[in-house]
């Protein structure tokens, strides 16, 4: 999740529970006066710099991320992430041998004991921008601090160092479970769901070896009392919720998954397994049919667009005294559709009668699952880019910063390696603010309005190789990239069909044709 602006400790914080906390590319963009909400600390320590992000030391961005890719949990390692930039012209500085460029890692595990210090990383003069992560352990607490400095001057080490002579300095807060809770809403594998609008549903829009709604369908719509499930019912046909509980209190599903057995891509004809978690009920007694039991019907639909539900199996067990529990199910992928889906129904007493949707008590929760499955081979991939090898060379990873290309007219990587990113710089804006526009190869122009504040903006960009190696034909690599979203769409028309959309392609020469890969999606907002 993204984090907001918390104005009584002063500082982003990310107010729910996650396995990514991150501060995005505005609330701690810039340094001193020209950042929003300046100094964005939760104990006052103030940037200290001159007049431009440009021309002086900066982060950028920060992130925490569980390693595990599950919800931060006391224990669990974590990483850190921030992206600085460092001052384009040093020329007219004194330059001490003793003087570096600094960028210390500090955090507190609630927001009233002092700063622990992590570590340091150094970056070497001329270098425009940069990555870079470090990891810790979460010790106990329910509310975590993480802190960047970034600055130059001699190596002191400290949560706020007045004495350099450049510094900016950011914190970002957020939540941790602690010992005495239980959220194991597992956010893993390479796919998870978007909303989508034509199915009215979370869906995975590529094939991929597991599924997962993430928090999309996290509590219960139902048509009466108090729902908390966005965008409900979340169902391809319109069966909706039926509840007057609560979430925590009564029925719900909290998250579903659909996985390979064997690791692979889904695939017609193998096994596949349905993992969720439902709440169960604490307390049964009030009700008009006390002490009832529980009931989960999952369904399966090869074909999406058509809607025709199957039976898989139905289980049945006591609320006792609740609290979250998994369920799963392994059953064969069959003929179909490209697109299917699976549907779990979960609901109290009455429930056991009924069919894919049949609401016969006042605690029903109904979720569906929408996925791509292979039909036949599976390709092997033959994402190729410029600077990769013939040949393998194992064990060596290596991390370059694209220059722009004048010959190609783009960010380029020149040299083999591991990593080729392009900065916070090159591609940063849109239109006429972007340097080198339109930053393409074959001079495919952006179209947008003045700023990349109120319009459409790509970020940031890089391609990894998945295995940390030398980019190398045959490998699998990992297109990323950052965006920014239009902070105003009020005086847009705002057509049921129209959504922010990221296409993404490429092609393994520069005279080829561009062969795509695939899209994602954006919620408004």
């Amino acid at each position: 999740i993204a984090a907001t602006y918390d104005s009584e400790y002063t500082v982003p914080r990310c107010f729910e529970h996650a396995s990514l906390c991150h501060g995005g590319f505005v609330l701690i963009r810039g340094v001193g006066d020209e950042e929003e909400n300046s100094p964005n600390t939760i104990d006052s320590c103030a940037d200290r710099t001159g007049s431009s992000s440009q021309n002086f030391e900066s982060i950028f961005f920060m992130s925490v991320q569980s390693v595990t890719k599950e919800i931060m949990t006391v224990g669990d390692w974590v990483s850190i992430t921030t992206a600085v930039i460092s001052p384009t012209d040093t020329s007219l500085r004194p330059m001490p041998a003793d003087h570096q460029f600094i960028i210390h890692f500090y955090y507190k595990s609630d927001v009233v004991s002092s700063w622990k210090y992590i570590t340091s990383r150094f970056r070497q003069p001329g270098l425009d921008s940069g990555l870079f992560s470090v990891k810790y352990m979460l010790p106990a607490g329910s509310v975590h601090v993480v802190r960047v400095i970034y600055g130059y001057g001699p190596f002191i080490v400290g949560p706020c160092v007045r004495s350099w002579e450049y510094y900016d300095v950011d914190d970002l807060m957020f939540a941790v479970v602690d010992s005495s809770l239980t959220f194991p809403l597992v956010v893993e594998g390479e796919l998870l769901a978007v909303y989508d609008r034509k199915f009215t549903a979370p869906r995975c829009i590529d094939v991929g070896p597991s599924c997962d709604s993430s928090l999309l369908i996290v509590g219960v719509g139902g048509t009466v009392g108090e729902g908390t499930e966005s965008n409900a019912p979340n169902t391809i046909d319109g069966c909706e919720d039926y509840s007057i509980g609560k979430r925590g209190q009564d029925e719900s599903i909290e998250s579903m998954k659909v996985a390979s057995v064997d690791g692979a891509f889904l695939s017609v004809g193998e096994k596949a397994r349905i993992e969720a978690y439902v709440f169960k009920a604490k307390d049964t007694s009030s009700r008009s049919n006390p002490n009832e039991k529980e009931y989960a019907h999952f369904w399966y639909a090869p074909d999406a667009k058509s809607k025709d539900w199957s039976h898989l199996r139905s289980t049945s067990f006591d609320p006792e005294s609740g609290g979250l529990m998994r369920l799963n199910l392994n059953f064969t992928l069959q003929p179909g559709d490209s697109t299917q889906a699976v549907r779990l129904t979960y609901g109290y007493a009455e429930s056991r009668y009924m069919g894919p949707c049949d609401r016969m008590d006042k605690y029903f929760d109904v979720d569906d699952l929408v996925f791509e499955v292979n039909h036949g081979a599976i390709p092997v991939p033959s994402f190729q880019y410029i600077a990769t090898l013939d040949s393998p060379l194992p064990n060596h990873s290596k991390s370059i910063a694209a220059t722009y290309d004048s010959e190609y007219t783009v960010p380029r990587c020149f040299e083999h390696a591991s990593l080729c990113h392009g900065g916070f710089v090159l591609i940063r804006g849109v239109g006429d603010e972007e340097e080198n526009s339109p930053n393409t190869i074959d001079s495919c122009a952006d179209r947008t309005g003045s700023s990349s504040q109120n319009f459409e903006s790509i970020f940031f960009m890089s391609v990894q190789s998945v295995t940390k190696e030398i980019m190398t034909v045959g490998d699998w690599v990992s297109i990323t990239t950052a965006v920014i979203s239009p902070t105003d769409t009020s005086l847009r028309p705002m057509p049921a069909d129209h959504q922010f959309i990221i296409h993404f392609y490429y092609k393994s020469d520069v005279v080829s044709s561009w062969k795509y890969i695939t899209s994602r999606f954006r919620q408004p907002g």
